[in-house]
């Protein structure tokens, strides 16, 4: 059942357009004898043929008032003349209203007793047939036409190749009336066309809005779902607004200006349906993905060429019979691959049984252009769509963001904790020491820690956890509370203890390590697990690799000695310097680095910072005073 706001636009629509009826109605006069009609053209009235003196005798006799359209391959010319009775109960200036044609891609000129009136349109050779269809109303000079008196009306007709792809017959209806009945009757008409047009037109307009306001909380929420509905949504509108505003009489368009705005209007909701279906339900075969999208294209460039052609041509005969075929195959699938994530996805069968709604409409009922006049299944489809979709994804939207508030909290918790625990190098005699911490997101994975010994030296433990965000946050958590445990050990036997604790718990994931024990006396003893090796005043120390820790726990790990001397500076950094990445693409790279090895952590750190950030970047430098106070007893 629809839901009530739906049916009481539906119902409004429908009042808006009975009034209309009833408010123009004007009396429509029959011809005063058969109506007439021939193929082909008399562009300089050299052969008479709106000259109420020619004999049409020869010509054929519209069989029910209806003439056929002319064949394919011709000039698309067919000239119509009938002789109309003008009302005695009427009086002049006079005016001629034209019925829109039975089939409105036409052109035409209008000539009453052999003076030309004006057209609707303009025939060739600058064509311009006009995209909607409506009444046309043409005023008659004084004398022309006299009440009570019989009026030959002529209609030189030109049919774009679009109109003569089907042999069919069309035909009009007209009425002599009052000049300022009929201006009247015209412009309350316009007036209720914009009036019938506001209320969808302003619901488009709030579907757009939704749709840019989800589209907002996907993006700040990093969720590709929400992302993809609200791309939907905002999408959505395009066609149903740019046909309203047509309808609405607010654009006056040829057929193939209307054609290329049509298929602009429609192409991004096409596109976005797709990536929606495979996005959300997460689909796997691309085969059908892929006809969807040729379908589409088949059917976007086989309008155009159909609608857009000036002449004849087998190409327009293929773009005419593959088009709908097209646009039936993107429907079919739609349907289909909806009603399987409808039935295999609960979770997202409110929006799979909402996006059925419009590819199932243009099943029912044919595509919606505004040449086929007045609004059908498909605008109605349309409406309950957007509706029904808003409300869906309105209510996924809160359930993300108030999830996405969640999350924030345990992130904050989580940095809190992380501050904490790789906390601000403290100072300790003898040595000056330097660092920076600075994660790539909220919380990162590198760490650093360092703890005084009792003879006066130093232990630091400098680690890159793979990955980013919580996850690497929580095992840094878990490596900085093992090292506060682990009692005073040698460097080798360090990165053993944590790697037999990280073995099985990295699901894939690695830690690389590097920790050293710096004696009072400058003596260093350093290990290292698949970390970058620290700089010894502005070079590479020597020191082996090593296999990082969390994968194998028998691994073994080597450690070296040298000696840091008075003055000297000992830099320990994460990767995320070296992997500092500019808008080109450039990498910070280890020349830079080695270059500002010897500059201190707060340079180093900043000129990565500076370069491009991409990583967590960890800086740790620690130097040797000259004043080395002597080692306590």
């Amino acid at each position: 059942m629809l839901p009530r706001t739906s049916r009481f636009l539906i119902l409004l629509t429908v009042l808006s357009a009975s009034s209309t009826a009833l408010f123009c109605h004007v009396q429509q006069i029959k011809p005063a004898g058969p109506i007439r009609y021939h193929f082909g053209d008399d562009p300089d009235g050299k052969l008479g043929w709106a000259n109420p003196n020619f004999d049409d005798s020869a010509w054929p006799i519209a069989e029910n008032g209806q003439w056929p359209r002319p064949p394919f391959y011709s000039d698309g010319f067919v000239w119509i003349r009938f002789r109309v009775p003008v009302r005695s109960d009427t009086a002049e200036p006079l005016t001629l209203r034209i019925g829109s044609l039975e089939h409105v891609l036409i052109a035409y000129e209008v000539f009453i007793n052999g003076a030309r009136m004006g057209g609707f349109g303009r025939v060739p050779p600058r064509q311009f047939v006009e995209s909607f269809p409506r009444d046309a109303i043409f005023d008659l000079p004084q004398g022309l036409a006299r009440p009570g008196g019989i009026a030959l009306v002529t209609l030189r007709a030109w049919y774009p190749p679009a109109a003569r792809r089907l042999r069919g017959f069309d035909t009009a209806a007209f009425a002599f009336d009052q000049s300022r009945t009929l201006h009247a009757q015209d412009s309350a008409v316009r007036e209720r066309a914009l009036l019938r047009n506001l209320p969808p037109m302003m619901l488009n307009g709030f579907i757009l809005l939704v749709g840019f306001a989800v589209l907002v909380v996907g993006y700040s929420g990093r969720s590709r779902d929400v992302r993809l509905c609200g791309a939907m949504l905002a999408t959505l509108p395009w066609l149903t607004l740019f046909l309203q505003f047509v309808d609405a009489r607010l654009l006056v368009l040829s057929v193939p200006v209307y054609t290329v705005l049509q298929a602009i209007s429609q192409i991004p909701s096409m596109i976005v349906s797709v990536l929606l279906i495979w996005g959300i339900n997460d689909f796997r075969d691309v085969l059908f993905k892929r006809l969807m999208l040729a379908a589409m294209t088949v059917f976007n460039v086989g309008m155009l060429i159909a609608f857009m052609a000036a002449e004849p041509s087998p190409v327009v005969i293929v773009a005419w019979l593959t088009f709908p075929i097209a646009l039936n195959v993107f429907d079919i699938i739609n349907v289909g691959a909806n009603l399987w994530a409808a039935f295999t996805m609960p979770r997202n069968r409110p929006i799979a049984l909402t996006m059925m709604l419009v590819p199932g409409a243009s099943l029912i009922s044919g595509f919606r252009t505004s040449f086929q006049g007045g609004p059908n299944l498909f605008d109605l489809a349309f409406f309950v769509f957007g509706i029904c979709l808003s409300v869906v994804l309105a209510h996924r939207a809160w359930q993300e963001w108030r999830a996405r508030d969640a999350l924030q909290a345990e992130f904050e918790a989580a940095h809190e904790l992380q501050q904490r625990l790789v906390s601000p190098a403290v100072q300790v005699p003898g040595f000056h020491i330097e660092s920076v911490y600075k994660p790539a997101r909220y919380v990162g994975g590198d760490f650093f820690y360092l703890r005084p010994d009792e003879e006066g030296g130093i232990l630091v433990v400098v680690g890159d956890v793979s990955g980013k965000g919580l996850r690497a946050a929580m095992t840094v958590n878990s490596v900085i509370g093992a090292l506060r445990t682990m009692p005073s050990l040698p460097p080798a036997r360090i990165l053993s203890a944590l790697n037999r604790g990280l073995t099985g718990e990295m699901q894939g994931g690695f830690v690389t390590c590097c920790a050293a024990r710096i004696a009072h006396d400058g003596q260093v003893t350093i290990a290292n697990a698949g970390h970058l090796p620290p700089y010894l005043d502005g070079a590479e120390a020597p020191v082996p690799a090593g296999l990082p820790l969390g994968i194998d726990s028998g691994a073994d790990h080597e450690e070296s000695s040298f000696l840091l001397r008075p003055a000297s500076s000992l830099t320990f950094l994460s990767d995320g310097v070296v992997e500092a990445r500019n808008k080109s693409g450039e990498l910070f790279g280890f020349e830079r680095t080695l270059g500002l090895s010897n500059s201190g952590a707060q340079a180093i750190a900043q000129a990565a910072i500076d370069f491009g950030q991409e990583d967590d970047i960890t800086v740790l430098s620690i130097t040797r005073m000259l004043d080395l106070n002597p080692a306590p007893a």
